[in-house]
């Protein structure tokens, strides 16, 4: 294996059935946490099948030291099993870390902030000259490499948890470090998605400052996509803070932002003012939304309830129930004559 800076003792293979008692595990291992409920479903899977994967091992002392295969080396403990079927691989100590990478790497059998971690310390390991050099050494792309070794710092500086992907901190990478750390914060709180992060960081990035900063205003209803859609679609700063302020007030879709933006692009290039019909229908549904909620309240009510009123309030919820009565006859009256408007 040419080409990665340095060169790897791997020719000799081996396959055998060893004592689990003559496994060791690496200290080396990227993997830092094994879930003993998942072990416990894949020592119930290795015995109802008998389909055992072998373990990657070399010769270490008297015994073997695992490279790749932890997690299923404990599950067959827990299955009972005294010998383990093994590869045993001629690995140099110095090369350990880097084929237990690469086969992990191969499984996609790492958590985020593993490969992270390990990926670092193979880079601080100085064996390698250039991220490149590094990616061709475990078969991944370079600019991967370089986002992993940016992630780890990062993680490690602003004590951001495992919880948080690698992807989110690759998206926002680009950000001076307050942004991203906001974005980061609303990423793990679930107000944006893993892949909005990017729609959010180019947002950040390009978009005017009125609509950035309604962007991470922490109580915002401004999606990614549709702060997108208005500081792309709308050149003039008055347009798009009348759209803005139409989608906080009545709380409009990304479609109903991007319906809204087209009236007024389109009302522009004919010199005419820009209509309200998407206005109006919002406030139709804002108006049924106001309507719903407590008719289905009310309509979920126990009427045997009603018996455990006091004279008092029987009167009172009497009178209530004749003024409902009266405006709902008005509303099924106006229902009848009212000509739908449609964008």
């Amino acid at each position: 294996m040419k080409g990665w800076g340095t060169r790897m003792s791997t020719n000799r293979l081996q396959f055998s059935w060893i004592s689990a008692d003559e496994v060791r595990p690496n200290p080396f291992q990227p993997r830092e946490r094994i879930d003993r409920e998942t072990l416990k479903e894949l020592a119930a899977s290795i015995k109802e099948s008998s389909l055992i994967q072998p373990i990657i091992v070399r010769k270490h002392g008297k015994g073997y030291q695992i490279i790749a295969g932890e997690r299923r080396w404990r599950a067959l403990q827990i299955a009972g099993m005294k010998r383990v079927p093994v590869i045993i691989k001629d690995v140099a100590e110095k090369d350990v870390l880097l084929i237990s990478l690469i086969e992990n790497l191969h499984r996609q059998d790492l958590r985020d902030y593993e490969r992270e971690n390990a990926i670092h310390e193979l880079w601080s390991s100085k064996r390698f000259k250039t991220h490149a050099d590094l990616a061709r050494a475990i078969g991944i792309d370079a600019n991967r490499v370089s986002s992993d070794i940016d992630a780890f710092r990062f993680r490690k500086e602003e004590r951001i948890g495992p919880e948080v992907s690698t992807e989110v901190l690759r998206a926002t990478r680009p950000l001076p470090r307050s942004q991203r750390k906001q974005v980061i914060e609303r990423v793990a709180e679930g107000r944006f998605g893993v892949r909005e992060a990017y729609t959010v960081s180019k947002v950040l990035r390009e978009a005017p400052e009125h609509i950035r900063k309604e962007l991470l205003r922490p109580k915002s209803t401004i999606t990614p996509t549709a702060a997108r859609i208005i500081a792309e679609k709308l050149p003039s700063q008055k347009e798009q803070e009348i759209v803005l302020k139409e989608a906080k007030q009545y709380r409009l879709t990304e479609d109903e932002i991007e319906d809204r933006v087209r009236d007024i692009r389109r009302a522009a290039e004919h010199g005419i003012t820009p209509t309200v019909e998407r206005v109006t229908v919002v406030q139709g549904q804002w108006l049924f939304d106001r309507i719903r909620k407590p008719a289905e309240e009310l309509l979920t009510l126990n009427i045997d309830s009603f018996t455990e009123l006091t004279e008092e309030q029987r009167q009172q919820v009497s009178k209530i129930l004749k003024q409902l009565e009266a405006r709902v006859a008005q509303w099924l009256q106006r229902l009848g004559a009212v000509r739908v408007i449609r964008p």
